[in-house]
């Protein structure tokens, strides 16, 4: 039977081991892997690529070596593109959301914004499984991209509405609005497996740092939009009845909406789908077939360390949805400022992320960093950065200064007294208001959380992807980047609900120390893994 070329993950078949071949070799083998080669089955390539005597066509996956081609640079690039103007979408609405919400509906808590992102969460999970099985199992990418626009357009059409419902009931449009877009843009899960099938080895760490770029000028260009927004005036003039008005909080929905579409165009029209020689060997397959060929490309991978990068990306993601749950109800809840100074606020700390993200990206893209820079040791540093951050935040003596407590206009002998403090913290929703806590200095902790998060976010998405790639080695990846996206979703679920709730009960302190609790956890186990990671060259 003739041999068939099939890509392999980086470990050794059936035995476990981390070894990996030594480049150049040509078209010779060493002495361990014509050992292999007598058991019909030849490391081959520095995607590992293996030769053997299948026995079931359906267990084939691509038959040409991905570095054997050059990088798809332009592909690459559209996926950037398509990651940008989808993520801008969200973060459009990501600093106005909750204080319009607030607006609206006054009698809604900061829990039920933890219980809107845990929900969103799930969502991001359940599309990002159902759309990396339909990639799986029918070898394309572009409908996932479209049906993922479609359901976004959707949940763009309830915020638009929001103001028409009940203002008790204008929560769950709110919460069915970012529902739907948590579960559009877990189609950009093919956008995770479209890097590796697309680039060389060689050239990973590079081309996920394109998508991770985009997505960072995203981060900036959502506050941007808000910050342009805060010249229209807070209650905006009505233009149908009541419930349609252009101001400061509802003029990015309709900017979302024109992304969306733009978005649906550029993955129509746009977008490519790779080359039939490109999927030589990778038929469409069965859904009962497809899951039974990725369940035996699972097996061989090393089962320790997949479950580690699983720990780790759940540790990273909870210091990041930690700090991105609870912002705006830190600063609107113990800044002592109005809801529209706290948007500024805030639109401007997030802008200033976003531009130390940029920055750092571009040291990546437009630098030798990317290629020479070991994966394993950035990631770890940008766990550092999420500890340092959230050990800063904590107040500790001499960078503190106190939360006033809310106080009302009141009448004082028939004289009406204006509040001192009318957005201090309120002591009777908060216990811990009344107990003379402070915070820390806030200025200096909006400064920090710009340079710290702004680093750590785009430095742990590039190095955790390249990890994960190369750990995953040559198979087909949609089924495991969906898996990796359920288990950091369950994270991305969890973290917004316990961290606002400590913040309820326990106040911003203690909340602070827990997350980086976490962050000291997960670089401890790192360094447990760090011996295995070397052998491997990451």
């Amino acid at each position: 039977m003739a041999e068939l070329a099939v890509r392999e993950p980086l470990l050794r078949k059936g035995t476990g081991s981390t070894e990996r071949q030594s480049p150049g070799i040509g078209n010779g083998v060493s002495a361990s892997n014509r050992e292999n080669e007598g058991a019909g089955s030849v490391p081959d390539a520095s995607f590992r690529t293996q030769r053997t005597q299948a026995s079931d066509e359906s267990y084939k996956t691509v038959g040409k070596s991905v570095d054997e081609r050059p990088t798809q640079w332009k592909g690459i690039m559209i996926c950037g593109l398509i990651m940008y103007l989808t993520t801008s979408m969200g973060q459009t609405l990501a600093v106005s959301g909750w204080p319009y919400l607030r607006t609206i509906d006054p009698t809604v808590g900061v829990p039920f914004l933890g219980y809107v992102q845990a929900l969103t969460k799930c969502g991001h999970a359940i599309g990002s499984c159902v759309f990396a099985v339909h990639a799986y199992t029918t070898k394309t990418f572009k409908k996932a991209l479209i049906i993922g626009r479609v359901l976004s357009v959707v949940g763009c059409a309830f915020y638009i509405f929001i103001e028409l419902f009940a203002p008790t009931t204008r929560r769950w449009a709110y919460m069915l609005k970012f529902l739907l877009q948590s579960i559009a843009e877990g189609s950009l899960i093919v956008v995770r497996s479209y890097v590796p099938r697309m680039s060389q080895e060689k050239d990973r760490q590079q081309a996920f740092s394109i998508i991770e770029g985009a997505n960072m000028l995203a981060i900036v260009s959502g506050p941007l939009v808000q910050l342009v927004c805060q010249v229209l005036p807070e209650q905006g003039t009505p233009v149908v009845g009541e419930w349609l008005k252009f101001n400061m909080y509802t003029v990015p929905i309709w900017i979302s909406l024109i992304l969306n579409l733009v978005t649906l165009f550029i993955a129509m029209f746009a977008f490519k789908e790779p080359e039939l020689n490109e999927l030589e060997g990778e038929q469409q397959l069965p859904l009962g077939q497809a899951l039974k060929k990725a369940w035996q490309q699972m097996k061989k991978l090393d089962k320790c360390l997949v479950a580690m990068c699983f720990l780790e990306k759940s540790c990273s993601s909870y210091g990041f949805a930690a700090m991105y749950t609870t912002m705006s109800a830190y600063v609107t809840e113990t800044f002592n400022v109005s809801e529209s100074r706290a948007l500024l606020l805030l639109s401007v700390a997030q802008t200033g992320a976003g531009v130390m993200s940029l920055v750092t990206v571009a040291v990546f893209v437009f630098t030798p960093l990317a290629r020479v820079a070991r994966a394993s040791y950035l990631f770890p540093f940008a766990l550092s950065c999420y500890f340092v951050m959230y050990m800063l935040s904590y107040p500790w003596p001499g960078i503190t200064e106190a939360i006033p407590l809310r106080d009302y206009d009141r009448e004082i002998n028939g004289t009406l007294v204006n509040a001192t403090n009318p957005y201090g913290c309120e002591a009777n929703r908060y216990n811990w208001c009344g107990d003379g806590i402070k915070i820390t200095e806030r200025y200096m902790w909006l400064v920090v959380c710009a340079v710290l998060f702004g680093m750590a976010i785009p430095i742990s998405l590039i190095a955790f992807d390249t990890i994960y790639s190369k750990v995953l080695g040559g198979i087909d990846q949609n089924i495991m980047q969906g898996l990796l996206i359920i288990i950091d979703d369950l994270a991305l679920a969890g973290a917004p609900v316990v961290s606002t709730k400590s913040f309820e009960v326990f106040g911003p302190g203690p909340m602070w120390l827990s997350v980086a609790a976490i962050c000291a956890v997960g670089l401890l186990l790192w360094l447990a893994i760090m011996p295995k990671l070397r052998k491997l060259n990451i």
